[in-house]
């Protein structure tokens, strides 16, 4: 039995958690960013030893709080707004390389080709392509002849080979916002990735989580069985998620995407900032009793700051 199956993903916009919101003046050449009508203050005044930004006439300026919300107020506020912001990118159809070797202490791979890749693109090294792939996820900050340096891979990297001999081994762009298994026959393990990046300097942490509009289901509302036992596996009818990473969530574990609310990626309060990424691996496998039809679902992931 053949059928066609895709999965969605609608990608919410990146936050600004405790910010203020301040209007720009600008003109063909200049721009303000942040204006404050008083009298007397130098912006920014220094010394040989010491700095300062004074404001003269800053009206209820400082920062409130609640259960829920932190408002910064004020001119300054800007310069120290709490950063919330994520990246959600699924794996490109057609930009795709091989690779033949992957140093993690370097955070280099070495590729087949380097051609529609570039510096800053999110990419996912997988090795052994299949429910029990290994999967490494990096952002490119320079591109050689034949390499990728990442700014650091996260996942599975620790547990990859250094010259992977699987022959099903391969780099992908990270680069859309929905992803399809295509046509699928019983009988073949069915993957597709995900990489995730997230940036807070929020002292409390941050939580990532996922919530589908609806089953994986076709227009009759047949439903592929979402996995309740913590392994997609080949030869029945299951689907699913696994994550990896040092952030993720219950890591290693395949999780049903469903209208359930389920937390992905967490990670605890920091005094720096924090940069984290990691890999979650759809799996899909059918039987030759599963009902044919176009399977569709819509996967929302929502970024908060931890109370």
């Amino acid at each position: 039995m053949r059928m066609n199956k895709s999965l969605l993903l609608l990608l919410s916009c990146a936050l600004l958690f405790g910010g203020s919101q301040a209007f720009a003046m600008s003109s063909t050449n200049f721009m303000i960013q942040w204006d404050n009508v008083n009298s007397g203050g130098l912006d920014n005044s220094s010394s040989t030893n010491f700095s300062s930004r004074d404001t003269l006439g800053d009206n209820a300026s400082g920062t409130s709080t609640s259960a829920n919300f932190q408002l910064s107020a004020g001119y300054r506020a800007p310069e120290g707004a709490n950063v919330l912001s994520y990246q959600v990118r699924s794996n490109s159809a057609s930009v795709i390389t091989n690779y033949g070797s992957f140093d993690n202490g370097s955070d280099i791979v070495t590729v087949s080709s380097t051609a529609g890749f570039a510096v800053n693109d999110l990419i996912a090294v997988v090795e052994n392509t299949g429910f029990s792939q290994l999967v490494a996820v990096g952002r490119i900050t320079s591109v050689g002849a034949s390499t990728f340096t990442v700014d650091a891979f996260e996942g599975d990297d620790a547990s990859m080979s250094a010259s992977p001999s699987g022959g099903n081994d391969q780099v992908y762009l990270l680069d859309s916002n929905a992803i399809s298994f295509g046509t699928v026959s019983a009988g073949t393990a069915y993957t597709s990735v995900v990489g995730t990046s997230v940036s807070t300097n929020v002292s409390t942490g941050y939580s990532l989580y996922i919530l589908a509009n609806q089953s994986l289901q076709n227009s009759l509302s047949q439903v592929i069985t979402p996995v309740t036992d913590g392994t997609v596996t080949l030869g029945i009818e299951e689907y699913g998620a696994e994550t990896t990473g040092a952030s993720a969530f219950s890591a290693g574990v395949d999780i049903g995407v469903t209208t359930s609310q389920r937390v992905v990626q967490q990670a605890p309060g920091s005094t720096g900032s924090i940069s984290d990424k990691i890999g979650m691996i759809y799996k899909l496998s059918i039987t030759s009793l599963t009902n044919p039809g176009t399977y569709s679902q819509n996967v929302y992931y929502a970024l908060t700051a931890n109370y």
